[in-house]
C-alpha cells in the first residue's frame, strides 16, 4: 500500500498512464486470440454451409419429384464443390466485402510491390 502512495505522490499520471498500457495491452492479446478462433470458425462455417444447404434442399426437390437419391447427390457435389471455392477465396482473401474488390486489391498490391519511380521516364 505504501507504495501505492508514493507512486501516486511522486507522478499520478504516470502510474494512470502505466495502468492503462496494462490494460490495452491484455486486451490486444484477448483480440488476437479471438481473431484465430472466428476466422476458424468462419472457414468451417463456409465449408459446411454448402453442403447443408446442398442437402436440405435436394431432399426436398427429391421429394416433390419422387427421384430419391438423385438431386441429394447432385447438390452434394455442388455443395462440396462450393465449399471448397469459398475456402479457396477465404485463403487468398479474394472477394472479401462486396463492391470494393477491386479498390481492396489494388491497396494489397499498392503495400506489397516496391515504389520504383527511378524507373520512369519523363
Amino acid at each position: 500500500m505504501s507504495d501505492k502512495k508514493t507512486i501516486e505522490t511522486k507522478d499520478p499520471d504516470n502510474a494512470d498512464i502505466a495502468e492503462l498500457d496494462a490494460k490495452i495491452k491484455t486486451l490486444r492479446g484477448h483480440d488476437e486470440q479471438d481473431k484465430g478462433a472466428g476466422s476458424s470458425l468462419q472457414a468451417g462455417m463456409e465449408f459446411t454451409a454448402p453442403i447443408i444447404g446442398g442437402i436440405v434442399i435436394g431432399y426436398f426437390i427429391d421429394n416433390w419429384l419422387d427421384t430419391e437419391p438423385v438431386f441429394i447427390i447432385i447438390l452434394l457435389l455442388l455443395g462440396v464443390g462450393s465449399g471448397v471455392l469459398n475456402i479457396y477465396k477465404a485463403s487468398k482473401n479474394i472477394g472479401g466485402t462486396v463492391g470494393f474488390s477491386d479498390l481492396h486489391s489494388h491497396e494489397k498490391h499498392a503495400k506489397t510491390t516496391p515504389n520504383n519511380d527511378s524507373d520512369k521516364t519523363e
